[in-house]
């Protein structure tokens, strides 16, 4: 979906907040946490205090279906991070309707 950008406003899509559980991994380790809202082009994910997000840093986010069994893998990388959550900028290709 397009939409117009208002002055100020940076994000090309829509975003649909939600809670549920996600799995993040850093190639250091996995990390169970909540999905806070969600775009084609990245989400906001609150995490443990044990994850230490770096700007730049790849991560995939395992996220669940939630109206059928199975789960999809995206690939991002940190834009933000913030005590307590960090916001991921899907890689392209990458997002959850891909």
């Amino acid at each position: 979906m397009s939409r117009k950008l208002i002055f100020g406003e940076r994000r090309r899509h829509e975003r649909k907040s939600c809670v549920f559980e996600i799995d993040l991994n850093d190639h250091n380790g996995y990390f169970r946490c909540y999905l806070r809202d969600l775009s084609l082009g990245g989400a906001l994910v609150e995490h443990p205090s044990l994850f230490k997000p770096n700007l730049g840093q790849e991560l995939f986010l395992t996220i669940p279906y939630r109206q059928r069994s199975g789960v999809v893998v995206v690939t991002g990388h940190v834009v933000r991070a913030r005590a307590g959550t960090v916001a991921v900028a899907f890689r392209q290709g990458s997002s959850p309707a891909a």
